[in-house]
């Protein structure tokens, strides 16, 4: 019998874990995370990756958004960068994302690239960076 108690008091744990890790809508930029530069103490805080990305285009006259993004190694190391954009439709409601990764930046390089939207979305958009990641390279 103590099995069994001990069993279903490891069960209700587990239970209870997992459905207090849903996912909750956070703001844009809420996920902005420096990693191997913090962990050097050598670099700067972590808003400082979202001030690497820019979005300098964000289209929808084809079917399917193309947003072009800049993003530029900032630190004094290699990185890897991983950045996802938000688009939004004329009313502001998210309508989709864009996602660019590069595995290997070197220190002060730029990289410009159009990068498509994941959902097709008719009329005016608009673009913000969502996510930007700054890691070790790979």
């Amino acid at each position: 019998m103590k099995r069994t108690t001990t069993a279903g008091v490891l069960l209700a744990v587990v239970a209870m874990t997992l459905t207090a890790c849903g996912e909750e809508k956070q703001p844009a930029g809420a996920d902005v995370v420096q990693t191997s530069a913090a962990q050097t103490g050598s670099a700067a805080p972590a808003e400082d990756v979202a001030a690497d990305v820019k979005v300098t285009k964000c289209d929808s006259n084809s079917y399917t958004p193309k947003i072009t993004i800049e993003v530029t190694n900032s630190t004094g190391e290699d990185a890897r960068y991983a950045v996802t954009i938000a688009i939004k439709d004329a009313d502001g409601k998210a309508s989709g994302e864009a996602l660019f990764a590069k595995n290997r930046m070197s220190p002060g390089q730029k990289v410009t690239e159009e990068i498509p939207g994941d959902t097709p979305v008719k009329g005016k958009i608009t673009c913000e960076v969502a996510r930007a990641k700054r890691l070790p390279p790979k």
